[in-house]
């Protein structure tokens, strides 16, 4: 019953998933719950009477996304100035965003005053990350800037300390689980190349047989982050792997495409990686992202120069780089924990260890 419950639910019009709070999202209308009643009520255990009661906050949020389409111009101009596709969906979320807030104030009547008091609510009720909060008034700052030709303006806001988390890695033993857990050609093959050469997802996205270099073993990455070319390792098992998914699959145009053609979604591919991951036992929330630094930890523990890694990465700065140094355990077999050097028999007698 619970996957057709759940079946229902990704299959109802204009739902939004939310991350954070691991629940989907319905416009607050009496005749969107009307037809969720409907289609919920097929399974008697699914108590409907809860949909009224949802927060209204978030629900009127939505309408007002729905409401209010982007400026004439916004678009076109995060195109031709030739951001990502990444990047052009994220301003124009964080923009409809903006929007919603400002209702039933006009574009017209937009104030540096203004701007600072939703940059207090985004701070303050919304208690967004300091990294929404800096796309949200980038996307501010693109409309008035490229798309008003306004002047450029700096707008600064109290910010609190910015946290400093550390990579999430993988094991190599359970990248090996990973890869072998990952039975289709394609799937597995996507995880080979994202290990083996430590790219960005959106990197991979982008790839063609013509950017591998057989000869010298190396990939090369064509308009990276920040439109930055950039070559990287590529493994020989990895190659012919690459070579035998091909001959599967005949790609056409990118070396992964969906199954209508056209580029596989990032979505998609961490998806894959999840439900792998899963299966091999793996209890760390596993992405392609994470594939990345183990590539670049794995490396570093192999004795490989940080600056070295550096350039396979793409880090503009040394200090991104820098932080596999926390992650590593190069060196840590060498250390004992002062628990060890402690004569204590803690455990019952006859215990078996699994």
């Amino acid at each position: 019953m619970g996957s057709e419950v759940d079946r229902a639910i990704r299959m109802f019009p204009g739902r939004k998933y939310s991350k954070t709070h691991g629940c989907w999202y319905v416009v607050y209308a009496d005749e969107v719950l009307d037809q969720l009643r409907r289609e919920l009520s097929k399974w008697q255990e699914v108590d409907v009477a809860i949909f009224p009661h949802v927060s209204t906050a978030k629900a009127e949020h939505e309408v007002k996304l729905i409401q209010f389409p982007l400026p004439d111009g916004y678009h076109d101009c995060l195109v031709r100035v030739r951001y990502s596709e990444a990047t052009v969906k994220t301003y124009e979320s964080q923009f409809r965003t903006f929007l919603a807030w400002l209702h039933p104030g006009k574009l017209n009547d937009l104030t540096d005053e203004i701007i600072r008091k939703y940059m207090v609510y985004l701070a303050g009720n919304r208690r967004v990350s300091i990294s929404t909060q800096n796309t949200a008034i980038n996307a501010i700052k693109f409309y008035l800037e490229k798309v008003q030709r306004g002047e450029r303006k700096e707008y600064y806001v109290d910010r609190p300390i910015r946290e400093t988390k550390l990579p999430r890695v993988l094991g190599q033993e359970e990248v090996t689980a990973l890869i072998e857990f990952t039975k289709n050609v394609k799937h597995r093959c996507m995880i080979l190349v994202l290990y083996a050469t430590g790219i960005r997802i959106s990197e991979l996205l982008n790839l063609r047989w013509s950017d591998f270099d057989e000869t010298r073993l190396q990939l090369f990455v064509n308009g990276g982050k920040g439109k930055k070319d950039r070559m990287t390792i590529v493994s020989r098992s990895c190659l012919e792997y690459v070579k035998y998914y091909m001959s599967l699959y005949g790609p056409k145009n990118h070396l992964f495409e969906g199954q209508g053609g056209g580029r596989y979604s990032a979505r998609s591919v961490n998806q894959v990686i999840r439900r792998s991951a899963s299966e091999a036992g793996i209890m760390k929330r596993v992405s392609a992202h994470v594939l990345r630094h183990s590539f670049a930890t794995h490396l570093l523990e192999d004795g490989i120069d940080l600056r070295y890694i550096q350039a396979l990465m793409g880090h503009e700065s040394s200090k991104t780089t820098e932080r596999y140094t926390h992650v590593t355990t190069r060196g840590f077999s060498m250390i004992k924990s002062p628990l060890d050097r402690l004569k204590i028999d803690f455990l019952p007698k006859g215990y078996i260890s699994y």
